[in-house]
């Protein structure tokens, strides 16, 4: 490639206006350009893990160094999955995690962490927000295995949502794991502390991508991951690894939208009294019947109440 010529690649990593992107079996080192960050903007990256860019080639600065571009145009994104940026970034800010991808893998210990109530429900909202797939992946299901069987998750598995039970220390669900990875565009989600990078390195061991542990006073994972970037899967596919997360509010959903991202309540909701009902204080609610009946678990409906308020509230407040 000629300097001065144009390219498109896909961002394998990017961070404070710097990428490497990935063309054919070479990786470039490239700047974004100065236009594309200025001017008031809602998102908080303009260039992300998955996008796709048309970069141009700029003279190589010395003999045997890597390739350099600069980024001319971040190409439209069929999809992505994305959340409210934290409240210190200024307003309604979109962090956009990753673009272009096939589909989330919620990564869930069963212990050390234990599952935060709640956090795959809103991880599976956030990838159906864009028509992403999710996939579930208990972890460490070796250390608890009454846990690992617990009926919830296979609750998951009934409303759609694949489920596999591993474990990096057995090797129990790495070969499903894979295959499921295996020529498919990823993503990797879950808290701190799950084993996000443990079954990266175990599902592509030629990787070495650094684990943390679990700080023993809090039980909470430590951060090895700052960003997120994609690895190629050596049959096919690629691989995004994430920092851990602690909470996600996921980005642009409306109170009455909300049960359409949940595939149990859409059904149960057809059957309400009225097409607007958000399953709280309505009456003739076909949800809370069934909540009463046992055929929605409660730890499943309070979620929805919670990532319910979430949404709820951010809707009043605009500015925030």
């Amino acid at each position: 490639m000629t300097p001065g010529s144009e390219q498109e690649g896909v961002v394998l990593r990017s961070h404070s206006g710097h990428c490497f992107v990935a063309i054919g079996g070479d990786i470039w080192r490239c700047r974004v350009r100065g236009r594309l960050l200025q001017g008031p903007r809602q998102v908080q990256t303009v260039v992300v893990a998955g996008d796709h860019v048309r970069f141009r080639a700029l003279p190589e600065e010395a003999e045997g160094a890597e390739p350099v571009g600069v980024i001319e145009e971040v190409l439209p994104r069929r999809n992505r999955v994305s959340r409210f940026a934290a409240r210190r970034a200024g307003g309604r800010v979109e962090q956009v995690l990753m673009a272009n991808l096939d589909q989330v893998v919620v990564v869930q210990s069963v212990a050390q962490p234990a599952p935060v109530p709640g956090l795959v429900d809103r991880l599976l909202v956030a990838a159906a927000r864009f028509d992403v797939d999710g996939l579930l992946c208990l972890n460490k299901c070796d250390l608890e295995p009454a846990a690992a069987a617990d009926p919830r998750w296979d609750y998951y598995a009934r409303i759609g949502c694949r489920v596999v039970r591993a474990s990096v220390i057995t090797g129990d669900g790495i070969p499903e794991l894979r295959a499921a990875l295996r020529d498919r565009i990823s993503l990797l989600l879950g808290a701190s502390g799950t084993g996000k990078s443990s079954l990266l390195n175990r599902v592509e061991p030629g990787l070495r991508v650094r684990i943390g542990d679990v700080m023993e006073r809090t039980g909470l994972g430590r951060h090895t991951t700052t960003r997120t970037q994609l690895f190629p899967l050596a049959e096919g596919g690629f691989i995004a690894d994430s920092p851990g997360l602690r909470g996600l509010d996921p980005w642009d959903v409306a109170p009455e939208q909300l049960q359409d991202l949940l595939p149990d309540l859409a059904e149960l909701g057809q059957n309400c009294r009225f097409r607007t009902c958000l399953h709280r204080d309505e009456p003739d609610c076909a949800v809370k019947a069934a909540l009463a009946h046992g055929g929605l678990p409660r730890w499943r409906y309070e979620a929805y109440l919670a990532l319910l308020a979430d949404v709820a509230g951010r809707q009043a407040r605009p500015g925030d």
